[in-house]
């Protein structure tokens, strides 16, 4: 198996319900965990053919933050966990989204979603 984590991506998003989420954009950081669990532990060769190109996890982050105003953490989080599920070869995904500044006395608030695969009935 293979785990691949995508740690704390920071990126300005358009996100929330209050008036000032409204009219600009804030910090967010995303967090994706992606589980291959047929990927060997040791890939054929030293080829990034050969294993599922992290880069792939933060665009699809980049992407769905640049779509436009979500209202909520958990649209945004579960949008992103719907595209990196359908990847080659990831089974299960983790996603955390967090607000850093939402509140002064706390470290944030953030959503977490877990998605896995439902298994094709016919492949067994």
């Amino acid at each position: 198996m293979r785990i691949i984590h995508l740690e704390r991506l920071r990126v300005q998003a358009s996100v929330g319900i209050l008036e000032h989420e409204l009219r600009s954009r804030q910090l967010l950081l995303v967090s994706i965990v992606a589980e291959l669990p047929q990927a060997p532990p040791l890939p054929p060769a030293d080829d990034v053919s050969h294993v599922l190109d992290y880069g792939l996890l933060r665009g699809i982050a980049l992407e769905e933050v640049g779509r436009g105003h979500v209202n909520m953490l958990e649209t945004l989080a579960g949008r992103i966990a719907q595209r990196a599920l359908a990847l080659d070869g990831v089974e299960r995904v983790r996603v955390r989204v967090d607000k850093p500044n939402i509140f002064p006395d706390c470290d944030g608030v953030g959503i977490e979603v877990t998605q896995r695969r439902v298994p094709d009935p016919g492949s067994r």
